[in-house]
């Protein structure tokens, strides 16, 4: 699972301040114990998107229903941000299977894995290793970028500070004698805004409370009075303000659709070491099997268009005696394509006691040049056999080979996206 740093900061500034924001100041200083933590989550920020030249960050989570597990992840990280090189290993339990992960970037290329485990049938090629070069260089950098720099980060800070209110003040700050420092605190269900169980609730049922969510076998489906029971916390900074160590754990109690009372417990621990002496190293491949692409990260220039010449298609479904069967396929033929314009057709062709149904189009499109558009979307003119013209839509991936294509003024009936067809 590919890492996110605007994730991690977010759930950093999030266990900050709703969960250490308690109990009496244990020194006195110009700054709150609150301000102190905030300006050691944002010190944090930058220097590990441009201060630090290296460093490595572990993570883990457990999530217990009384004593049964019922999810839990660990997460290895190396960041390299001298040469803009990242390592991801990642481990996670759904309640059910095993699930590990592998990826790997730099300046100009990626190599994820993919090791599913052996009751999840969503694995395909479990041991191949998917190797991308980037043909103009891996401009994909966001794990670089601080999150505390957004746009909207001010606004996040102040909705921050009207959740925590009057807690604010309350951090207990414990400096030593080297200049370190301990920011820690404990929170009782009293304590905690209604509004932050009113989004725990709302997050908790959005990810975990489906019936038809496989993911996570045994984590209770938890439906109503969703409620924080008790939080505690403590971060330890150096003597600059940097977080190298961040735990966390608590109780959330909430009840299931057959009233039966549920309290989860769960810990969360980061930890950063190494700093600027973090080696992030490309994986030696030498006899694994590896599947190697090129591709363009690049996704405000439309290069190399003629790779997407060829057929795509989808399937047409309906419904019949209460199932979805398939009726026949919706074909789009790119015939001609330049980073100006593209022009093909398209044909929707159907099984015997469908077949009165078939009908071919032709379309022609300029490509958008504005900046408000992508220059891989193209607004199209579509003909069929009476020469009569409506509007359609064309968007290419540039990742992968799939297509976006709609004819919303027609009796057309693709579904939308479009699978590339390999001879």
């Amino acid at each position: 699972m590919k890492f996110r740093k605007k994730t991690v900061m977010a759930i950093s500034f999030a266990l900050g301040t709703l969960m250490f924001a308690t109990t009496a100041m244990a020194e006195v200083t110009t700054k709150s114990g609150y301000d102190q933590l905030k300006d050691s989550l944002k010190y944090t920020g930058k220097q590990i998107t441009t201060g630090l030249s290296s460093y490595s960050l572990d993570m883990s989570t457990v999530i217990k229903d009384g004593s049964t597990v019922v999810y839990s992840q660990n997460t290895s990280n190396k960041y390299g941000i001298t040469n803009r090189a990242m390592e991801n290993v990642t481990e996670t339990y759904d309640g059910k299977n095993k699930i590990k992960g592998y990826y790997y970037t730099d300046k100009n290329m990626q190599i994820l894995q993919n090791l599913q485990g052996k009751d999840n049938n969503t694995s395909t090629n479990p041991d191949t290793y998917y190797v991308t070069n980037f043909t103009d260089g891996n401009k994909n950098t966001s794990w670089l970028r601080n999150p505390f720099d957004e746009g909207n980060a001010g606004d996040l800070e102040k909705i921050a500070d009207a959740v925590v209110g009057n807690l604010r003040d309350a951090v207990v700050v414990n400096t030593k004698q080297d200049g370190t420092k301990e920011l820690s605190g404990t929170l009782n269900n009293t304590q905690i805004p209604s509004i932050v169980n009113a989004l725990i609730s709302f997050q908790f049922k959005n990810t975990y409370g489906s019936e038809n969510n496989s993911r996570f076998a045994k984590m209770p489906k938890l439906s109503k009075d969703i409620f924080i029971k008790d939080a505690k916390g403590t971060i330890t900074t150096d003597k600059n303000g940097l977080i190298t160590n961040a735990l966390a754990s608590g109780v959330l109690s909430g009840k299931d659709k057959n009233n039966e009372i549920h309290n989860l417990t769960f810990e969360t621990l980061y930890k950063i070491s190494n700093v600027n002496s973090t080696a992030v190293k490309k994986p030696d491949l030498s006899g694994k099997k590896t599947i190697e692409n090129e591709a363009t990260s690049n996704y405000d220039k439309l290069s190399n268009p003629e790779k997407y010449i060829g057929k795509y298609t989808t399937n047409i479904t309906t419904e019949k005696d209460g199932k979805f069967i398939k009726i026949g396929e919706g074909t789009v033929n790119i015939e001609k394509i330049n980073t100006e314009t593209v022009s093909g057709t398209y044909e929707e062709k159907y099984i015997a006691g469908y077949d009165n149904r078939n009908k071919i189009f032709n379309f022609t499109g300029n490509f958008y040049k504005d900046k408000n558009h992508s220059p891989f979307s193209a607004d199209l003119a579509v003909t069929d056999a009476s020469k009569k013209a409506v509007k359609g839509y064309l968007n290419l991936n540039p990742s992968n080979p799939t297509i976006n294509f709609a004819i919303p003024d027609s009796n057309y009936n693709g579904s939308g996206m479009y699978d590339k067809i390999f001879n």
